[in-house]
């Protein structure tokens, strides 16, 4: 993928992260976004703050989205991808502007979900749990990273909770 793609879905990534585990939401129990995580995270681990607070998002939303979907080889969704994808978002998170770019991103809910609607429109038939959004080829198609984010900005405003997944075989 290339840079500015790897960067959109780092982005997604880290808006349902953020909205997964903010108030009314709820998906998983962890509030590493919140203040006091930061405050508390700042001192023991500096600089690398934000990648904390990724990272530790990011297992939250692994552990719920498994739950759901069930964990096996060739079985993938928006917080566990191949690893030269995790590798690549990974490096991308180490450049500052990009991180202060992203930070910014979640600054509170509304700004939040304001940018989760600026993923493309596409049309999706409702959906509830576990949705298989194509093989693992798929994956790297940007295109099918709109329509996952449109299942979950679905998902917030019904509170219909929905787990997009890509697979092998059908």
């Amino acid at each position: 993928m290339k840079k500015n793609e790897l960067l959109t879905l780092a982005r997604l990534r880290l808006l349902v992260g953020y909205l997964g585990e903010q108030g009314e939401y709820k998906l998983w129990p962890s509030s590493f976004f919140s203040t006091s995580s930061s405050a508390f995270l700042t001192p023991v681990v500096g600089k690398t703050t934000f990648l904390a607070q990724y990272y530790g998002v990011k297992e939250a939303a692994i552990k719920v989205h498994d739950n759901h979907i069930g964990v096996g080889r060739g079985v993938y969704h928006l917080f566990r991808l191949p690893e030269a994808l995790e590798q690549a978002i990974h490096n991308l998170l180490y450049e500052t502007h990009i991180v202060e770019q992203l930070k910014s991103d979640l600054s509170n809910v509304p700004n939040a979900i304001e940018l989760l609607n600026c993923y493309k429109d596409v049309k999706v038939k409702s959906a509830i749990g576990p949705i298989r959004m194509g093989g693992l080829e798929d994956i790297s198609n940007i295109d099918i990273w709109d329509v996952v984010a449109k299942h979950y900005r679905n998902s917030f405003k019904t509170k219909d909770l929905v787990y997009p997944f890509f697979s092998e075989g059908q």
